[in-house]
């Protein structure tokens, strides 16, 4: 079981326009996304995508994760998670971390979220990461 710090973790639900209105206080948020192009409120950050659709995004810092050993899911700052890495996987090289793309599962949703480590947590991170993965490949095969 490894534990690890990340530096960020963001969250970003996606909604078609008429979905989103039916949101709390979708149709204030969106008037405010139309004049600004994007909206920070009550901690979310709203605005719209290339493909035209609505982002809102949560980004929390100094993130503990921890992996138990034989597990599909990990334990992020003491909340039991699944990652959809069989789904989404990607890993990116920036200048002071390593951002990993993938997907969340949420009791109604499926939810796009980076991870970003240090360079110095990294390696061992991924590799438990993979591990996960093989696992939940495992069991789709069972």
């Amino acid at each position: 079981m490894g534990k690890y710090k990340l530096d960020y973790f963001a969250k970003y639900y996606f909604f078609e326009e008429e979905d989103f209105l039916k949101e709390e206080e979708g149709e204030y948020i969106l008037n405010r996304i139309k004049e600004s192009n994007r909206f920070d409120y009550k901690g979310y950050s709203y605005k719209y995508t290339k493909y035209n659709n609505i982002s809102k995004g949560c980004t929390q810092k100094n993130v503990d994760v921890e992996i138990p050993k034989e597990s599909i899911d990990i334990i992020l700052n003491g909340d039991r998670v699944h990652l959809d890495l069989i789904y989404k996987f990607y890993t990116k090289k920036l200048e002071d971390h390593i951002r990993i793309t993938t997907r969340i599962s949420e009791k109604t949703k499926e939810v796009s979220c980076l991870l970003y480590i240090d360079y110095i947590q990294a390696n061992d991170f991924i590799k438990e990461l993979e591990n996960i993965k093989k696992l939940q490949e495992y069991n789709m095969k069972s």
